[in-house]
């Protein structure tokens, strides 16, 4: 692994082909964020376009309810979301329209020992979408591990459930967030190992099978995204957050980026690079997306603030290579897990 910072040639390269090739990503696009109230009671989805105009809020949440994990459909007509009560008790699938409209909570038929669905995600065609079901009994602390969170499929109106993540996994491995490849062919997913504990970004094809691991265990790879653009430099890269648990002394969550294509873990990470550079913070970013058309990346941009806003959470996008890091929203809630599609806010 090597800091942007010390890839000079390459990323210079890549800083002139992308200004010469890559479409203006602001047009008729939108970034969604999920953004904490100052007093705690809820968390809604907002949206706005990647220059911070237009905000508005795109989902309603009641007290005590908090949504996270916004997708926008590939053709930027829904949104979908996980909308988790404080307490615990229920995490559940919501479809909303972007402007705000239409809420609806799917039936997915999480009964029991199913505990929760989570972090939806669009397949291509965008009528069907992807999410982990939860299954209990949970293991005792402190690994927690469900005894089941894999992948399923089922149509826009929560019908047709089939398993997506391939067999034999439950217990041993949870599966989450698979992000598709323009052509469908292909997806990259994270995976949880259980024992010992750890987080990495794995790639498998579209029916779930062939799958394997892209990045090392050792940095803890999380939140992650991958380049819909169909050529040039950022066709099949991959972003992702470093160190999304269990963060080492003398380190921090930073953005970097690795191919799908590479064909083995040893290979990926010497091909992995750094967007951002927070050496042991207290800064940190997170939550890397494309733009629709692979030409920006949007993040969450954390700092250690004042006393009164200990923890502040700012949506930013930035180039591929890491530089002209732009904001987006500096609001003083917290915001974090932007999405980025297609659509005008």
């Amino acid at each position: 692994m090597r800091p942007a910072a010390s890839a000079g040639g390459a990323f210079a390269l890549l800083a002139v082909m992308l200004a010469a090739a890559a479409p203006a990503a602001a047009a008729d696009s939108t970034i969604v964020w999920a953004k904490d109230a100052l007093n705690g009671s809820r968390g809604r989805i907002v949206g706005a376009a990647p220059n911070g105009s237009g905000l508005h809020t795109v989902s309603h949440p009641g007290k005590g309810l908090y949504d996270i994990d916004a997708m926008i459909s590939p053709d930027g007509s829904q949104v979908a979301l996980e909308r988790d009560a404080g307490d615990g008790s229920s995490s559940d699938i919501v479809m909303a329209d972007p402007d705000g409209g239409g809420e609806q909570t799917l039936d997915l038929g999480c009964d029991d020992p199913c505990a929760a669905t989570l972090t939806p995600s669009w397949l291509p065609a965008g009528d069907r979408f992807a999410f982990t079901q939860v299954d209990g009994p949970f293991a005792p602390p402190p690994n927690d591990s469900a005894a089941s969170a894999v992948l399923f499929t089922a149509d826009s109106d929560g019908s047709d459930i089939e398993r997506l993540s391939e067999p034999g996994i439950d217990g041993v491995f949870e599966d989450y967030r698979p992000r598709y490849s323009p052509d469908g062919s292909y997806f990259v997913f994270l995976r949880v190992r259980n024992v010992p504990f750890g987080v990495a970004v794995w790639r498998a094809d579209s029916d779930g099978t062939n799958a394997r691991r892209l990045t090392p265990w050792r940095i803890q790879a999380d939140t992650h995204d991958l380049s819909l653009a169909t050529s040039g430099p950022t066709e099949d890269l991959v972003v992702f957050e470093t160190y999304g648990h269990d963060t080492p002394a003398g380190e921090s969550s930073n953005v970097a980026s690795v191919p799908a294509t590479c064909p083995s873990v040893a290979e990926c990470t010497d091909e992995i690079e750094y967007l951002t550079d927070h050496g042991d913070g207290p800064g940190a970013s997170f939550n890397p997306v494309w733009a629709p058309d692979g030409s920006r990346i949007a993040y969450t941009k954390f700092n250690i603030s004042t006393r009164h806003r200990p923890f502040v959470g700012d949506i930013y996008t930035m180039a591929p290579d890491g530089t002209d890091k732009q904001p987006v929203s500096t609001a003083p809630e917290f915001e974090f897990r932007p999405d980025w599609g297609l659509g005008a806010p």
